[in-house]
């Protein structure tokens, strides 16, 4: 009959003692942890709490891990390589894995203070007082304790051993894990305590490996041999419930639920039958009621299990032996009394017993020298005969008895002899086989760890293989993704391209614009060389052709003169404000005259008329300047106010300014009509002989013959076969 089998869901690495104690209970072990232990996310407000550790008048640490982490952090703090704890502040605990814990690192009475429940101190090693789940204090549904008669590990045990009144105003640091209930916190608070809880470790979901899921679907198939999962933690029965429905198909998961549970505390009992797992054992606490549970449960389904064979342990293992005697002791009482095995007698034993009856059996027979007595002479008498006979008779006999007296001492002498080189025989060999028994059960134990340690790696490996096919299939789909839209993303572009450089054309008239991006075009679509652009790039070439066909248009150097008209408009000389001070040429003209006729006239006439001639001049300028005559078409440019100059000045910027947008947008129409517009209002009310008016008359005219008009091509062949590419 298969042995039964007993899942152990404790944390990997902390669930050793209780494996060796019931594989050496002849019971099989599998790990599949529900929890994982690790290292909080953010250890600054540990390290802050414990730089100031003095100044707290308690500490409570929900669990052995919080002890670990605590203290680790402590050393580093410290700058230690183990961490120092001051004496006037008390440690308390939840339970005596706690109380180990604490001892191990050197906290422990009566150098310092340590605040247990009842029992805790003396209760077997490898009690669970704090299940791993989430817990700010310490919750009662992870502890390894029920409702039965003995000690309770668990928070409300542990308020009942603190003194609320003495801590009222005091600060008092809990130290815990990730999630969980508050119990101990808030009965703190309401006494009055400052309360302060950090966070030292956290629990998270494990990823069981592939060889321990193929594990629990063997144990749910028909025939499969019995299973018992050990449930320390309420968060552990979730954690299962959670894989379960993610691994598992409806019939498997079904199956599950059928399995038998062990339960330490009725919490978790009462979560595991609220998850549908109906076959519920309780157990008392510690390892020690986990293993006798197991038994029972072993005892009630498969038979008695068979007794282990106990081994003299070595020094080297003694300490680890008189370790696990407790959890033994607890083992051999669960069970049923069974009766004693007979005893074995070894092989050698009989190899002795047939070599002494064959060496007995040899020695008591006697020589047939010995046996056989003369015969009497022929000439002798009968009765003489009989005589000598009847002599000879005792002496015969004394003599077979001597000689068998001597065969016997000989063969017991070689007997003993024999027996004793096999008895030292037997002695080395077994000294032999103890040593060898010993190696093998070293060995044996290391092998154990060796494989515990492979099958984390594997775990860890497993998770590794796992992202890394995931980020495989990810790259792969991305990689197809970027092959299949990298013609699309190509053609996409070029239609961008070609679409800005058409709005270009037809807002800016820009040829260079859209023959630049047309040539790109076609370099980017030569650079692929696909068959199926061949269509695209014929479109794009007679699209060139076209744009290089278009004659150039100075377009922006008929807006440069325009712009310098507008800017010359306010200095423009108007008829109704022409000033005869402003002719300085004919006043030059005049005076060089006037020196020829000097010249010419002799010196004693020129000084008889100097007076006269001076007099003239000054009576004609004077009049110049009083009386002017002039031919003018339109004599409203001559009546024209201060005003109204202004305003016509106005209106000829404005009609230059608008003859250029019309010139920009290519609007020939209402560029040459505001364009004649100002050149007649120019010639109708400003001095036309003025040499300013004449030069900006000139600019309109450049500008007017600079605006050819040209009918700019489109860009709708090559756009057109972009679309019916795309469509394709």
């Amino acid at each position: 009959m298969p042995r039964p089998t007993v899942v152990v869901t404790r944390p990997a690495g902390q669930s050793r003692q209780l494996t060796e104690a019931l594989q050496a209970a002849g019971l099989d072990v599998l790990s599949f942890p529900l929890l994982a232990i690790g290292p909080a996310a953010d250890d600054a407000p540990l390290r802050a709490a414990l730089a100031r550790l003095d100044q707290f008048a308690l500490v409570v640490f929900v669990s052995p891990n919080a002890i670990a982490h605590a203290l680790d952090a402590l050393a580093g703090v410290q700058g230690a390589a183990t961490a120092q704890w001051p004496a006037q502040v008390p440690a308390a605990v939840v339970g005596p894995a706690s109380v180990a814990a604490l001892a191990e690192r050197g906290i422990a009475p009566p150098t310092c203070r340590v605040i247990a429940p009842a029992g805790a101190a003396m209760n077997g090693q490898g009690a669970d007082d704090a299940g791993e789940s989430g817990n700010h204090n310490h919750d009662p549904s992870h502890d390894t304790n029920h409702d039965h008669d003995g000690p309770r590990f668990d928070s409300e045990a542990l308020w009942a051993q603190l003194d609320p009144a003495a801590l009222a105003g005091k600060p008092v640091l809990i130290v815990r894990g990730n999630g969980g209930r508050d119990w101990l916190g808030d009965r703190l608070r309401e006494a009055g305590a400052q309360v302060e809880a950090v966070e030292a470790y956290r629990r998270t979901l494990p990823e069981p490996g592939a060889m321990q899921w193929q594990a629990v679907r063997d144990s749910l198939q028909a025939g499969a041999p019995p299973y018992a999962w050990l449930l320390t933690s309420s968060e552990a029965v979730r954690n299962l419930d959670t894989l379960a429905r993610q691994h598992l198909s409806p019939q498997e998961n079904a199956g599950l639920r059928q399995v038998q549970c062990i339960a330490p505390h009725a919490r978790i009992a009462e979560q595991a039958l609220a998850l549908g797992f109906s076959h519920i054992l309780r157990a008392a606490p510690g390892d020690a009621g986990l293993l006798a549970a197991c038994l029972q449960w072993a005892d009630a389904h498969a038979g008695p299990a068979p007794a282990p064979v106990a081994a003299v342990p070595d020094a080297a293992g003694a300490s680890g032996a008189s370790g696990r005697a407790s959890a033994i002791t607890d083992t051999s009482s669960a069970r049923a009394e069974a009766p004693a095995p007979a005893v074995a007698v070894p092989a050698t034993s009989t190899k002795v017993e047939r070599v002494t009856q064959e060496t007995t059996s040899s020695s008591a027979t006697p020589p047939p020298a010995a046996a056989s007595t003369p015969a009497p002479g022929p000439g002798t008498s009968a009765a003489a005969a009989g005589h000598a006979a009847a002599a000879r008779k005792p002496a015969a006999l004394w003599a077979l008895v001597a000689v068998l007296v001597v065969a016997t001492a000989g063969g017991f002498w070689w007997l003993q002899q024999r027996v004793d080189h096999l008895t030292g025989e037997l002695a080395r060999r077994q000294q032999s086989n103890d040593a060898l028994v010993q190696e093998s059960r070293v060995l044996t134990r290391n092998a154990q760890d060796t494989v515990k340690e492979l099958q984390a790696k594997v775990g860890v490996l497993e998770n590794q293989v796992g992202e890394t096919r995931d980020k495989q299939v990810a790259l792969e789909q991305v990689y197809q993704d970027l092959m299949r839209n990298r013609d699309d993303w190509e053609i996409a572009e070029i239609q961008q391209l070609l679409t800005n450089a058409g709005q270009q054309l037809q807002l800016t008239g820009n040829v260079q614009v859209a023959l630049a991006a047309l040539q790109s075009a076609d370099a980017r679509l030569a650079r692929t060389d696909k068959p199926q652009y061949n269509l695209l790039r014929r479109a794009i070439a007679r699209d060139i052709a076209r744009m290089k066909a278009v004659p150039d248009t100075d377009l922006t150097g008929a807006a440069i003169k325009l712009d310098e008209a507008i800017n010359q408009v306010d200095a423009l000389p108007l008829l109704s404000s022409e000033r005869m001070l402003e002719r300085t040429e004919a006043d030059a003209r005049k005076d060089g005259a006037a020196g020829k006729d000097a010249a010419s006239v002799p010196a004693a006439a020129a000084a008889a008329n100097g007076w006269f001639s001076r007099l003239w001049t000054y009576l004609r300028e004077e009049m110049a300047q009083v009386v002017r005559i002039r031919k003018v078409d339109d004599a409203e440019a001559l009546l024209l106010s201060g005003d109204q100059g202004w305003f016509l000045r106005e209106n000829v910027k404005l009609r230059l300014l608008n003859a250029r947008l019309a010139l920009l947008s290519r609007n020939e129409p209402v560029f040459r009509n505001d364009l004649a517009a100002a050149q007649a209002m120019i010639g109708r009310y400003f001095d036309s002989k003025s040499r300013r008016v004449q030069g900006v008359l000139t600019l309109l005219r450049q500008a007017q013959a600079g605006a050819v008009t040209v009918q700019l091509p489109t860009m709708s062949e090559s756009l057109g076969a972009l679309r019916a590419l795309k469509k394709e």
